[in-house]
């Protein structure tokens, strides 16, 4: 798996979304392949993750200079 592909299920698992699928090189753009990541979940899974989203997005979870003061994967797992 290149770095790029490392970063993306990265940030998918962060967020509670796994791959599904890559279309790699699926377009091109400033001379380079980029690939396309497919993340999806089930309708039963939804509902946690829906919740800690409202949580995430919640104005009281940011400070003044608006910095989250807990992570959505802490608020997950949590």
């Amino acid at each position: 798996m290149r770095r790029a592909q490392r970063a993306l299920a990265r940030r998918g698992a962060a967020t509670g979304l796994p791959i599904r699928s890559m279309f790699r090189q699926a377009t091109v753009y400033k001379g380079r392949n980029r690939d396309t990541c497919w993340f999806s979940i089930l309708s039963r899974e939804w509902p946690a993750l829906k919740q800690a989203f409202e949580r995430w997005l919640d104005p009281d979870n940011f400070d003044t200079a608006g910095r989250q003061r807990q992570s959505l994967t802490s608020l997950r797992s949590g």
